[in-house]
């Protein structure tokens, strides 16, 4: 796994945004194909830098529409690597800017 510093440098928000959602246990659900094949790649991508441990990719039919919804497990380091990543952000929201 990548480090922490560069967690921080190459983290796309979108990479936080769903890391934190399948940390959380949540399922990320498209109708849209395209969409779905764009968070497929993301999800690739993110177990590829040995974030994810599992995730499925699952299709269901609601009232005539096709859904696609994604559901993973994080690694309990990636899952380090977001908690450390909000404390600091909030730190840094509760230092005074500097005066011009």
């Amino acid at each position: 796994m990548i480090s922490y510093e560069d967690f921080l440098t190459n983290a796309e928000p979108e990479d936080i945004r769903v890391m934190n959602l399948l940390s959380q246990g949540q399922t990320i659900s498209f109708e849209d194909s395209s969409e779905a094949e764009a968070m497929f790649q993301r999800i690739a991508r993110l177990d590829g830098a040995g974030f994810v441990l599992r995730a499925s990719r699952h299709y269901e039919r609601v009232d005539g529409v096709l859904w696609q919804r994604f559901e993973g497990l994080i690694d309990p380091v990636a899952a380090n690597y977001l908690a450390r990543a909000a404390s600091e952000r909030v730190q840094l929201s509760r230092e005074p800017l500097p005066e011009a």
